[in-house]
């Protein structure tokens, strides 16, 4: 089951429809995405990874990620691609030292790289202990607080 994210800021910035982790598409959706790859969909790299190792897949699980111009926040499948022999088609996801291609998210907006925001599996993050983990506001450009705030199927 997924996961719901809120962001809200000082300046009154509130958003509450940010979807994070795996839901119960996410073998589908994974596998739709891996053959998209496969096809080259997402470039010849891809494509030319995944001929040369057909046991490679697709993460397909939703990601926060933030502009580094505009800050822009987005909720997007992570399209990493990793190898893992737990994987069994399901609801695994990769650990980080599985990734063999990390996909660059990029902004819709101003095309300025998007990082990852690694919420933190407890009930809320204020980016205060973790830089990693900080979320400014798309609206004023302060530091702005993430939680987790509800599921989705």
């Amino acid at each position: 089951m997924g996961r719901l994210v809120m962001v809200e800021c000082k300046c009154g910035y509130f958003n509450d429809e940010y979807m994070y982790g795996v839901n119960m598409a996410y073998p589908r959706v994974k596998k739709h995405h891996t053959a998209l790859a496969k096809s080259g969909r997402y470039g010849n790299k891809w494509k030319e990874l995944l001929q040369n190792d057909p046991e490679l897949l697709v993460n397909a699980e939703y990601r926060l990620y933030q502009c580094t111009g505009c800050h822009k926040i987005v909720s997007r499948h992570c399209m990493d691609l990793y190898k893992s022999s737990k994987d069994d088609g399901c609801y695994y996801t990769p650990e980080a030292n599985e990734v063999i291609y990390e996909y660059k998210h990029i902004c819709p907006d101003c095309k300025k790289r998007m990082v990852y925001i690694p919420l933190s599996e407890m009930n809320c993050l204020s980016g205060i202990d973790n830089p990693e983990e900080t979320v400014y506001c798309p609206k004023c450009g302060d530091m702005a607080i993430a939680s987790f705030c509800g599921f989705t199927d």
